[in-house]
Parts: C-alpha cells; sequence; structure tokens
C-alpha cells in the first residue's frame, strides 16, 4: 500500500525540483519514494484563429509524493532539504499523509485532467464578454448558457435595440 503526501515548493519551479529530489533519491540508493508528480492538465487556447494546447499547472507551488509505507526520517531529510521545497504539509515535525479517500480523489482529478484538454478561460453564466470573431466582432454581451463538453456559449446580445440569443465558440469571444 502506498502513501501520498504533499509538498509546498516554489512557484515556478515545481519540475526543476522536482528533479532535484529525484536525483537526490537516485544518488543515495532510495527506493521508497514510488513517484513524484507535478499535477499537470492541458490547456485549449486559441490565438490568431489557431486553437494549440499547452500545459498548465493546476497545484501550483505544489508536488506529490508517491512512497512506501515504510518512509525512514533520512528520506524526509533529504525532501525536505532539497532547494526550493518549503514544507511537507502535516502536523507538527513528522509528515501526513493523505487519506485514502483524498488520496483516491486526487489520483483521479489528475487522470481526468491529462485525458482532456480544459478552455484556458473559464466562463460562467452572468459574464459580460466581447465577441472577438465571426460577423458580430466587438458586439458586447452576457453569457446566459455554456456547454463545457462542446466549448460553445449562448450569448445574449443587443443587436438593433432587441435582445439576440447568439451560439459561438469559446474561442470566439473574450472575458470584459
Amino acid at each position: 500500500m502506498s502513501k501520498w503526501f504533499i509538498v509546498h515548493v516554489r512557484t515556478g519551479h515545481e519540475e526543476k525540483i522536482k528533479k532535484l529530489i529525484e536525483s537526490k533519491l537516485s544518488n543515495t540508493g532510495n527506493k521508497t519514494v514510488k513517484q513524484v508528480i507535478v499535477p499537470t492538465e492541458d490547456v485549449a487556447e486559441t490565438l490568431k484563429g489557431e486553437k494549440t494546447v499547452k500545459k498548465r499547472k493546476f497545484f501550483p507551488g505544489y508536488l506529490i509524493v508517491e512512497t512506501e509505507d515504510n518512509v525512514d526520517d533520512a528520506t524526509w531529510y533529504l525532501i525536505k532539504t532539497t532547494n526550493g521545497v518549503f514544507k511537507v504539509l502535516g502536523a507538527g515535525t513528522k509528515p501526513a499523509p493523505l487519506g485514502a479517500k483524498e488520496a483516491d480523489n486526487l489520483k483521479q482529478t489528475i487522470e481526468e485532467r491529462k485525458t482532456k484538454p480544459v478552455p484556458k478561460v473559464e466562463f460562467n453564466k452572468g459574464d459580460k464578454v466581447e465577441i472577438t470573431d465571426g460577423p458580430f466582432v466587438n458586439f458586447t454581451g452576457i453569457v446566459e448558457d455554456i456547454n463545457n463538453e462542446k466549448e460553445r456559449l449562448k450569448i445574449s446580445v443587443s443587436i438593433f435595440g432587441r435582445s439576440t440569443i447568439l451560439e459561438l465558440n469559446f474561442w470566439q469571444v473574450e472575458k470584459v
């Protein structure tokens, strides 16, 4: 059975710190740490009409560490003394693992976010948006309905003094 821990690290340096921890552990021959994860997700965005997918950290400033049950103090000392590591989360001086339910939820979230790109901008009902593409460029409207699976919005726009509903793609609008 493995245990999962959360390590607070310097934001923006997660990958570098992950490599430092893995390097330190491999140099000492330590096999109690199974893996060190930087939780990332694919983010879809459109620039100049081209849809691109980029990686984004969804827990910036944190690493997830999976270990064996029997982790000794020397291993935690190696991790804690790595440049850029602030602390291993837990009560007192001893790191506390996530509960079984929390660990399962975390693993499920990581897997879900790997499978499908999420939009770069999250829209909410009632948000004010400006149309950036299509026949209604520069019109401003209010988000009425959101379909995240199809990446489509229904927007209420005033045209000739009358409220009209338009259905547009996420990439055709920007939040105001």
